[in-house]
Formats: structure tokens, C-alpha cells, sequence
């Protein structure tokens, strides 16, 4: 598991080229080909890195906002997206605190960030991913498989999933291996794509 006071090192040595695609990842220019992210959407990139997949969706037209705790790969995504002479929004912060409005976002879209936090870090992540979607906005979770070993990574399963993001505050999609792409390899993964449910309200007599 990688600490977090590793992350701008890893950025400023390059090491994060070594779980970069080079390219739009697969899965989500798969899930943009299916129209399930809508014209006009707003996108947040959690834990966006060096900003791929965030100008990826801005050269698209979607309005995105990509976090993350690394100042250093913050400054590697703003590079890239001037180069490709896209706006987007980027913002310093961690999954427990996501800098931005509740119900303000349509889409969260999250490759490897659910992976790398403890147990004890999901919970607030969740609840997190919660407070800034729309309702009936959808979360798009993306990491390792539980046959990575828990080792290097908390892996994404189903068991996980329900654990989390809640059956009471999520409707939950199926979750489904995919490979993870890098320029050098691709990581045995699972995908899920959840979406925010309406508040229930208390019924008179319970208020």
C-alpha cells in the first residue's frame, strides 16, 4: 500500500507512468460510447493523477473537475490539459474530503483510487461520493481484484462494495472483472458502476 506522503515523489520521479494507459482507459470510453454519461454532464475525477481520463472526457465537452491529493501530479495534469487546450477544473483533496458542492456532480468516476484506501478510509469515501452526486447520479468504481493480494492493494469486491456504498443510499450494478490497462501490463480488476437513490423521507409520524 502506498502512504500518502509518497504520492508527489512517485509523480515527480515519473514512477506514475508505470499505471498510466498512455490512452483513454477502455472501460470508460466504453461506458461514454454506451450514452450512459450524458451531454453536458458534470464528471469528477477522484484521485485523477496526471489527468488522463479527466481530459479525455473534457475534450468530449463533459465540465470536469479532477482531484487529488498530489500537488505534484495536479501541476502534470494541468500541463496536459494546456497542451490539449482543454478546460478542466482541478482541485486538491483526498477521498474524505472531496472539494466540491453536495448533489453538484452527475458522474464520479474513480480508477484506483477505491483500491488504495483501508477499510477505515472507505467509509468516509462513500459517504463522500454520496454527498456530491445528484440523485440518480452514477459512481463508476475501477481497481484490483481480490486475486492481487492484499499486500499491495485492498481489492474491489462485491463484499466490499456492499459494505460501503450502502444498498440504502446506492443501487448497485453487477461487479465485473475487467483487465486494468498500463503502458507496461494490465492488472486483473473489478468494475462496478452505482447509482445515487432518492432520500427517503420519514413518514409524518416518524418526524
Amino acid at each position: 500500500m502506498v502512504e500518502d506522503d509518497t504520492w508527489d515523489p512517485a509523480y515527480r520521479s515519473g514512477e506514475h507512468r508505470h499505471w498510466e494507459v498512455g490512452n483513454p482507459s477502455p472501460e470508460l470510453a466504453a461506458l461514454v460510447a454506451s450514452g450512459v454519461f450524458k451531454k453536458g454532464a458534470r464528471i469528477l475525477d477522484a484521485g485523477c493523477g496526471g489527468g488522463l481520463d479527466a481530459i479525455f472526457l473534457a475534450q468530449l465537452g463533459f465540465r470536469v473537475t479532477g482531484v487529488d491529493q498530489s500537488g505534484v501530479a495536479l501541476r502534470i495534469a494541468a500541463r496536459r490539459a494546456k497542451k490539449a487546450g482543454v478546460p478542466v477544473d482541478w482541485r486538491p483533496g483526498t477521498a474524505a474530503a472531496l472539494p466540491v458542492g453536495d448533489s453538484s456532480i452527475d458522474i464520479v468516476t474513480d480508477r484506483g483510487l477505491f483500491h488504495i484506501l483501508e477499510d477505515g478510509e472507505r467509509k468516509g469515501y462513500a459517504s463522500e461520493v454520496y454527498r456530491v452526486l445528484k440523485t440518480g447520479g452514477r459512481a463508476v468504481i475501477r481497481g484490483a481484484g481480490e486475486e492481487v493480494g492484499r499486500h499491495r492493494f485492498n481489492p474491489v469486491t462485491e463484499e466490499a462494495i456492499d459494505r460501503f456504498f450502502t444498498q440504502s443510499r446506492f443501487q448497485r450494478g453487477p461487479v465485473v472483472r475487467i483487465p486494468l490497462f498500463s503502458k507496461e501490463s494490465a492488472l486483473s480488476c473489478r468494475m462496478v458502476v452505482l447509482e445515487k437513490r432518492p432520500r427517503i423521507q420519514p413518514r409524518p409520524e416518524e418526524v
